[in-house]
């Protein structure tokens, strides 16, 4: 007769007390593995979690700490803050200032005086699409923390 399936691991211990664990009493809970999860990791599960999860401790990589914070608004948020009346006009032209970067997302409806520190190409061109203007600030030097203002 062909066999159609592998028999049970279980019914190779049928009749016997232990079932390939030693004592029966190490049958129960998770106490015999060593714990459950990571535990035991660094303790008596180290050469395990050396051998085969060589990257799972430790810090990799590394965060420039040279790179410039700035803070982003796109051309959309503009045009609601001009229609939420939020920003002021001057001689019949909105005015806006922004301390960080305008991009160039979605669509400016008003002429606008834009003073920022940074712009990208395509909000340059929208804005004096639609008869603003786009003038870039200094970036002003933060004074550090102990140094008089």
């Amino acid at each position: 007769m062909v066999r159609t399936h592998k028999p049970k691991s279980k019914s190779k211990f049928l009749g016997l007390r232990h079932h390939g664990r030693g004592n029966k009493k190490k049958g129960r809970g998770s106490g015999t593995r060593g714990g459950v999860g990571r535990g035991g990791a660094l303790k008596h599960k180290k050469t395990y979690t050396f051998k085969f999860e060589k990257d799972f401790y430790g810090v990799h990589g590394f965060v420039s700490k040279a790179r410039k914070r700035v803070g982003v608004i796109n051309l959309t948020e503009i045009s609601r803050k001009i229609t939420a009346g939020e920003i002021g006009k001057k001689d019949n032209v909105y005015y806006f200032k922004f301390d960080g970067k305008v991009l160039g997302g979605g669509q400016l409806f008003y002429p606008a005086i834009v003073e920022a520190q940074y712009f990208s190409k395509k909000a340059i061109d929208k804005i004096e699409q639609v008869g603003g203007e786009a003038r870039k600030i200094e970036a002003q030097p933060q004074a550090k923390s102990g140094e008089a203002k």
